[in-house]
């Protein structure tokens, strides 16, 4: 059977690593794979099946309402009248929440390759060793772990 989990490449590793070979543990049974980030731009754009929590729209629809709002509000002392006042506040709030998502995703997203750097590690051993071993994995924070028969 094996065990698989992911740590960060921190002392927890090092630590887990030194903690299973004191339970018995050999070092024949572990396995330590450093993970290679990959280097390939994600897209601007949304999508359902990748969405990584940050949504284009969100920023620009939020702000868009702010401002129409607000331009509605102040339109009905202005010349044009609330309903033109409105939908320009809304084109701006629009503009501005794109803008903002642009300079904060240029932010996110130009990090320096490999500072989320993971190491899986590979555990060998028999069914009934498979508990103990997953109760030190969790013990020492490990990021996911499974089993493979």
């Amino acid at each position: 059977m094996y065990v698989l989990s992911c740590f960060e490449s921190s002392v927890y590793l090092e630590l887990v690593i030194l903690a299973l070979e004191q339970n018995g543990f050999g070092k024949e049974s572990i396995a330590a794979v450093p993970m290679e980030p990959t280097t390939q731009r994600t897209k601007l754009s949304d999508s359902i099946h990748r969405a990584e929590g940050i949504a284009a729209i969100d920023p620009a629809a939020i702000l868009g309402t702010i401002f129409a709002v607000l331009g509605a509000s102040f339109g009905f002392e202005l010349r044009w009248g609330p309903v033109l006042w409105g939908l320009i506040g809304l084109a701006a709030g629009v503009f501005t929440g794109w803008i903002l998502f642009l300079i904060a995703g240029n932010r996110v997203k130009n990090r320096p390759p490999g500072t989320n750097a993971l190491v899986m590690l590979i555990i060998h051993c028999e069914e009934a060793e498979s508990i103990k071993a997953i109760h030190i994995l969790k013990q020492f924070s490990a990021i996911n772990i499974g089993n493979l028969n």
